[in-house]
């Protein structure tokens, strides 16, 4: 996995995945790098649609992310943009004297290549109830 800073000119999609994992789990600065200005994104259970900026802020006030991952990954790229799906797991510490809270999530983020490198554009988070 690649752990650098999200300032470092991200060349592939699979390291702007593993690089967005990252991310996550340092705080909205590091995510904010790695979005466009304009990056939409849609999530919760009752579907918010929001810009960038308040993503980040709902974020920030639903607790500490320690860890996140993916699986079951696809990617389907043409001309300058890549979109991901997957199933993503995060630990979420929402309250310090308690167990992490475990959000699973089904996500499709949509990279655009830029001149500073690839970029989400757009995500939706899905919540996914775990299997029985």
């Amino acid at each position: 996995m690649n752990t650098a800073h999200p300032a470092t000119r991200i060349t592939t999609v699979a390291e702007a995945e593993a690089a967005w994992l990252v991310a996550i789990t340092r705080g909205e600065e590091d995510q904010r790098a790695l979005m466009l200005p304009d990056c939409t994104i849609v999530h919760a259970p009752v579907g918010h649609i929001h810009d960038r900026d308040r993503f980040l802020d709902h974020n920030a006030s639903m607790g500490a992310t320690l860890r996140a991952e993916t699986s079951n990954v696809t990617c389907q790229e043409r001309e300058g943009r890549t979109v991901v799906t997957c199933h993503q797991k995060m630990s979420i510490r929402r309250v310090s004297d308690l167990p992490p809270f475990l959000v699973q999530a089904v996500a499709t983020r949509v990279w655009f290549a830029t001149d500073e490198g690839w970029r989400l554009g757009h995500m939706q988070l899905s919540r996914r109830q775990p299997s029985a």
